[in-house]
């Protein structure tokens, strides 16, 4: 069939049953052999609304000749210089098979068929400029050729987009070489193709897509920054800005120990974007748990929108594949690749293989690095840039292992500790206050078998068996946890609290007896403060992380007033609009008392100043319980609003136990890792 057997109207529109793509553009595609095409703005994605006639074209031994402004997405660049070079045997050997059979599992056709065109040699680009720079080219023009030399122009017509064809209003106006009317205007623009495409345009200056990138005629580098450069989430503060200069003074690597609240994060991601400026990477990010990588997506996406972000944990079975697709792509159509994992799975052999798999320098950034405990030597060799972020390094007295993970990352750059985010205003003001409940002879009893237990752990003062120390001290902190008089009034602890919504209650992680019955902690928690009308809902490791980001949105729109937890909410998670935490169990842990601080003080619209509430367990004979409790006493209290009013508390209470502060002080760090979400 020629194109004279066709329908052809006068004009056509892209709204409607009969537009433009359909009635026209497929139609006669399908019949031609060339397709001459000059137009402002050119997109692979045009590609898809033509997949109805593309086979049909190519059957005839269609040719396509292109001719565009240097307006080009970075992913059309990169997948034409691509076919450019399989084209003309410029890519070979491993690296096109690499390429290929990459290519297969890329979701974006239209870049494929793009790929595709132009390496079989059916597609030829060329890109034209107004001489001296006077402005922008922004022709748009079409002419279709059949077998029989019949011709068809069209003009007026939308940009080469899916987005213009479809989204726009816009009008085409056609001639055909069969009207004697329009010969004439055949012959003319037929002729003002060609003189684009021979490059003998007065006007214009056309070159061939290779000569282009050798003139930087498409400006990539500048084209991605522009991108970048729309999506602004946040305003840094000035300490933040001050803490990314410091880690690229130090050949970007290095350490924030920055206050839980005070903006690590985007610290982070900001850095990372500075050390793009200078030098391609492949981004790895790492965190103890699945939330967390949950988390770090939704931040790392508003500023890298353009960007391949996979996440990689148990949550996605399919993590090994899209990393290396996205390592593909990073290589191949010089796309941004960002990987977000546990700790757990970074450390699997299937990961090192897609770390292996990437030729690029390395930027590593771990979230809570405290939690970073297996860092040998292959790590820091991968990784040529590094980035550590904790609050809590250094575990109380306990300096060596910190200073050790400090070390490993280049040292610490920046510091921003508590006392001068409080002091500046970075963190909201809080009040501490203490309630106190008498343990039972039989808790005593238990603590007191307990702690001898602990001490025949050491022999003259040194430690000889860890595990049993780490069992026993559990044990011994599960007891004072799940004291009997918390239980008992636990309805008139919670009605002392001023603030009932956007409320956490954290909990202990063993069972008691309610009746015959035998019930977690948490379950007998949530069950009595429903009871009191308190909407709430247990946040635990039991939960997957879609449902723990659900509780998170939930509790900060006031859905839901209050969060029961055991441990998920002490690291990393994001949920400022705390305004009171009830402790009803702690670890004997100096990191855990400053990320929970953390985790409650920071800022949230009109809140102003917030409530932590501690349940203190006293005993009549059992010196040892008081010194675990007023350990936490006093580092939640001597940064207080109201340290004035309970410092002569504790003193008290200090005197009475026969203590001083050097006894409620750390001295020993026993961090474990069997928590780590995989």
């Amino acid at each position: 069939m020629s194109f004279k057997k066709l329908d052809i109207k006068k004009n056509y529109i892209n709204q409607g049953e009969n537009n433009l793509v359909d009635s026209f553009l497929n139609p006669t595609l399908k019949e031609a052999k060339l397709y001459r095409r000059s137009v402002g703005f050119f997109s692979s994605s045009v590609f898809e609304l033509l997949m109805p006639s593309l086979p049909y074209f190519v059957r005839n031994n269609g040719k396509i000749m292109l001719v565009v402004s240097p307006e080009l997405s970075s992913d059309d660049i990169n997948m034409i210089d691509l076919g450019y070079k399989k084209k003309f045997e410029l890519l070979h050997d491993k690296a096109l098979i690499d390429f290929e059979s990459g290519l297969d599992e890329f979701n974006d056709e239209d870049l494929k068929t793009l790929y595709d065109l132009i390496s079989k040699g059916i597609l030829d680009i060329k890109i034209a400029c107004v001489k001296n720079d006077s402005g922008i080219y922004h022709d748009k023009l079409g002419i279709l050729t059949d077998k029989e030399n019949n011709h068809i122009v069209f003009y007026g017509s939308p940009n080469s987009s899916k987005n213009a064809y479809q989204r726009n209003y816009e009008k085409i106006r056609t001639a055909v070489s069969w009207n004697s009317f329009d010969v004439e205007t055949i012959d003319d623009e037929i002729n003002e193709f060609d003189n684009l495409w021979n490059n003998t345009n007065e006007f214009v200056s056309v070159y061939t897509f290779n000569e282009s990138l050798k003139k930087s005629i498409l400006k990539v580098c500048e084209y991605k920054e522009k991108a970048r450069s729309k999506k602004e989430p946040i305003n840094l503060f000035d300490y933040q800005e001050l803490a990314i200069s410091k880690w690229k003074e130090n050949d970007y690597n290095g350490f924030y120990v920055m206050a839980t609240g005070t903006g690590k994060t985007w610290t982070a991601i900001y850095s990372a974007l500075e050390l793009d400026k200078t030098v391609d990477n492949l981004t790895v990010i790492i965190a103890p748990y699945k939330h967390l990588v949950k988390q770090w997506y939704e931040d790392i996406i508003k500023v890298y929108s353009e960007a391949n972000i996979v996440m990689v944990s148990s949550e996605n079975p399919d993590w090994f594949t899209e990393c290396n697709r996205a390592i593909i792509a990073q290589k191949y159509r010089n796309k941004k690749a960002i990987i977000i994992s546990t700790i757990k799975s970074f450390y699997s052999d299937r990961f090192k293989q897609v770390l292996n798999s990437s030729k690029y320098n390395k930027l590593l950034i771990v979230d809570e690095a405290h939690r970073f405990t297996q860092r040998d030597e292959d790590i820091k060799n991968i990784f040529k840039y590094k980035l550590g972020l904790s609050a809590t390094p250094i575990n109380g007295k306990n300096n060596l292992e910190g200073e050790r993970l400090l070390h490993y990352f280049g040292g610490q750059v920046f510091s921003l500790p508590i006392e001068e985010a409080l002091e500046k205003g970075f963190l909201v003001k809080y009040n501490y206050h203490p309630i106190f409940v008498d343990a039972t002879p039989d808790e005593e009893q238990s603590i007191s078998t307990i702690s001898r237990q602990i001490a025949a752990c050491f022999v003259n003062g040194i430690l000889v068996d860890k595990d049993r120390l780490l069992r026993l001290t559990k044990n011994r902190l599960r007891i004072i946890a799940m004291a009997q008089e918390k239980n008992t009034r636990l309805r008139e602890i919670v009605s002392s609290t001023k603030v009932k919504d956007h409320f956490i209650i954290y909990c202990g992680d063993g069972k008691l007896y309610d009746g015959d019955d035998e019930i977690r902690h948490i379950q007998f928690v949530k069950q009595t403060i429903d009871e009191m009308g308190i909407s709430s809902s247990q946040f635990t490791a039991e939960e997957d992380i879609s449902r723990r980001m659900e509780l998170v949105d939930m509790f900060n729109n006031n859905d839901i007033n209050s969060l029961v937890a055991i441990r998920c909410l002490d690291e990393g998670i994001n949920i400022p609009s705390i305004k009171s935490a009830l402790i009803l169990a702690s670890n004997d842990d100096y990191r855990e008392f400053v990320q929970r601080r953390g985790r409650i003080l920071r800022k949230y619209k009109d809140k102003s100043i917030a409530d932590i509430y501690d349940v203190i367990v006293l005993p009549k004979y059992e010196y040892k319980i008081a010194e675990i409790e007023f350990r936490r006493f006093y580092e939640y209290s001597r940064l207080a609003a109201n340290y004035s009013e309970l410092r002569p508390i504790l003193e008290q209470y200090l005197s009475k136990y026969n203590l001083t502060y050097d006894n409620i002080s750390f001295d020993l760090d026993l961090d474990e890792e069997d928590d780590l979400d995989e």
